[in-house]
Parts: structure tokens; C-alpha cells; sequence
């Protein structure tokens, strides 16, 4: 019994949990743009950003990225991409707005997503990752444009809603 109001905390500290808000105006950087801006944040070069971000997972044995990998900079990176593309389907809160007649209606993440994270686990958020990357059902895939790190914000920002 002692360990159930340990763990009720957990899961709403999980859901207390905010996403950073997007800087008025920023624009999200994507394709070559992303590695120069990502090489300039760390204090490393282009190529070994580009080195970095190809041994992060790809989401397809579960694995997620190592505790560190995603600072203030990815998250700030992951709010904008949600807030000027993502948002347009799913709502900037993670909760869409109703589907024109004959549209499908896209997933919302608001309410009860950190709890299906916290009870999926890695497994939930590597498919999560796939689906931003290879797109599903009429989600396009984002892989072509955005690098591995920044799927896996978007994973982080989708989970904190």
C-alpha cells in the first residue's frame, strides 16, 4: 500500500509536466539548416552533429535516446515544429479541432497521454517516433526533413502534454 501514493505521485508529476512555449516568431530549423544550428549549440562541427544525431535509435527495437540528449535547445526546437506544423492537425495543445466532414479526425494527445506513456513506456514512445518519421494511416512522414533528434523532441513535447 505505501507504494501507491508514491507511484499516483509519479503519474502526476508526469501530467503536471508543461511544455516549453515557442518563441514569438521563431522559425524551426530543418534539413542541413538543423545540423549547422545544432553543431553551433553544442560547440562541435556540422559533421560530427550529423555523426551524433545517426546514432540515436530509429524507434525500431524500442530503444529511446540516452537520459541528456535532448536539452532546453531541442525542446525549444520541438515546441516551435509542433507549434507551426504538428499544431495545424492536432492542435496546439494536443487537442484537435474537429474533423471536416468526411476528414479523419487526427489523435489527440492532451488528457490522458502521459499516462499512456508512463504505462507504455519506451515501447509507446519508439512507435510514436516512427510514426513522426514514416507517417501513418494520412500522416505524412517527417524523416526526409527532420533529423533523428528532432523526432525524438517531438516525442518528449507530445508525451509532456
Amino acid at each position: 500500500m505505501r507504494l501507491l501514493p508514491l507511484a499516483l505521485s509519479f503519474v502526476l508529476a508526469a501530467c503536471a509536466a508543461k511544455a516549453p512555449p515557442p518563441k514569438p516568431g521563431a522559425e524551426p530549423h530543418v534539413g542541413d539548416e538543423w545540423f549547422v544550428w545544432r553543431a553551433d549549440t553544442l560547440g562541435i562541427t556540422v559533421d560530427e552533429a550529423r555523426e551524433r544525431d545517426a546514432k540515436l535509435p530509429d524507434g525500431t527495437d524500442g530503444t529511446v535516446p540516452p537520459d541528456g540528449t535532448l536539452d532546453e535547445n531541442t525542446q525549444m526546437e520541438a515546441a516551435i515544429l509542433w507549434s507551426q506544423e504538428c499544431a495545424r492537425c492536432h492542435g496546439e495543445n494536443g487537442k484537435p479541432p474537429p474533423a471536416a466532414e468526411g476528414q479523419v479526425q487526427p489523435k489527440a494527445w492532451g488528457g490522458m497521454a502521459a499516462m499512456g506513456f508512463l504505462m507504455g513506456g519506451d515501447k509507446m514512445r519508439a512507435g510514436v517516433y516512427k510514426t513522426i518519421d514514416r507517417g501513418k494511416g494520412t500522416m505524412a512522414g517527417w524523416g526526409d526533413a527532420l533529423s533523428r533528434e528532432q523526432m525524438w523532441a517531438l516525442v518528449a513535447h507530445i508525451e509532456s502534454f
